[in-house]
């Protein structure tokens, strides 16, 4: 691939800069932001503005949007063009969610996070492509991506790597997407993520319809993974699942904590019902005060722990806790 192709599949480099105010040298910071407003330019004002708030004057260098607003894509943009307003366009990514998930509630209609202090952001965005058989290569996009990542992946500052895949990639595609990505990263890299309801990923502050990507975030962190579910339609046995995947992602580091990505089964959701919120409180419980953020969608990425491989899979909660090393 060329590199002038690279630049246009998405992809994005973030400079290292100096510690940003009332963070230590090395520290990542992280803000979330939600709203439960059904206007897309009101909910996406509003979780936008929490969000900058709550990073209390550090500098933003990657922002995500998960979003459940209705009114298809135009609607979509119209909650990307709001958050833009807080953040530079250019560093907005995400996907269209059944729920967005932040600490505060597992029903937002958008929810945002804002992450900055020291660390480094890359992207990589792949449209699909068709394959000899007339189908959607999904593996070719996978590859794509993670080409757009291979130097960034090799010579990222810190040990700590976390690979954010989400995008146009319903069950079971999300699992060709993964050995896609694996197949150019490495069997055993880091990858948490999920698939977008209704297909819809945003790229740079744009809504890309039928595209995936890949977020590569880099820096002094650890992370901790964990993939679980339940064979139960029961709703509280779905609810505990949540805590068990918390539980053991983020094992003995809640001191250390710094932020944990939940990334969740549109179906799980639909089981749970009225004890939705209850997995929220069982997840808090276990990881604290720290900030919670992902969604509900059409199929989960990630590892069962930080030694297996990762993997593309349905009716799953995968959780990626980062903590301080």
């Amino acid at each position: 691939m060329k590199r002038n192709e690279i630049v246009l599949a998405g992809l994005l480099s973030v400079a290292i800069l100096a510690a940003m105010p009332g963070l230590a040298a090395g520290e990542m910071a992280v803000a979330t932001g939600y709203s439960e407003a059904k206007d897309a330019t009101q909910a996406g004002q509003e979780a936008a503005q929490k969000a900058k708030a709550a990073l209390k004057g550090a500098g933003a260098k990657v922002v995500l949007v998960f979003d459940s607003v209705g009114g298809g894509q135009a609607a979509k943009q119209k909650i990307l063009d709001a958050v833009a307003k807080e953040f530079d366009a250019s560093i907005i990514y995400g996907c269209s969610a059944y729920n967005a998930i932040t600490i505060e509630t597992v029903s937002a209609s958008v929810g945002v996070l804002a992450l900055g202090g020291d660390i480094e952001v890359e992207a990589s965005l792949a449209p699909l492509v068709k394959g000899a058989n007339g189908k959607n290569d999904y593996e070719a996009c996978g590859r794509k991506i993670g080409q757009g990542l291979k130097d960034a992946a090799s010579r990222s500052k810190g040990a700590g790597k976390l690979l954010v895949l989400i995008g146009d990639c319903h069950v079971p595609s999300n699992d060709l997407l993964t050995k896609g990505v694996c197949s150019v990263l490495g069997e055993k890299f880091p990858i948490g993520g999920g698939a977008a309801m209704g297909g819809l990923t945003y790229c740079k502050g744009k809504v890309v319809p039928r595209s995936n990507l890949g977020l590569l975030i880099s820096g002094d962190f650890k992370v901790n993974p964990s993939l679980m579910n339940s064979p139960s339609k029961n709703s509280m046995d779905q609810v505990n699942v949540a805590a068990a995947a918390f539980k053991k992602a983020v094992a003995d580091d809640k001191d250390k904590l710094i932020m944990v990505f939940a990334f969740e089964c549109g179906g799980r959701r639909g089981q749970m019902g009225a004890d939705r919120p209850k997995e929220l409180d069982l997840m808090k419980a276990v990881s604290g005060k720290a900030p919670i953020f992902g969604f509900y969608g059409s199929g989960e990425i990630g590892r069962n722990d930080s030694k297996s491989a990762p993997r593309g899979v349905g009716f799953h909660i995968s959780v990626c806790a980062i903590s301080r090393n």
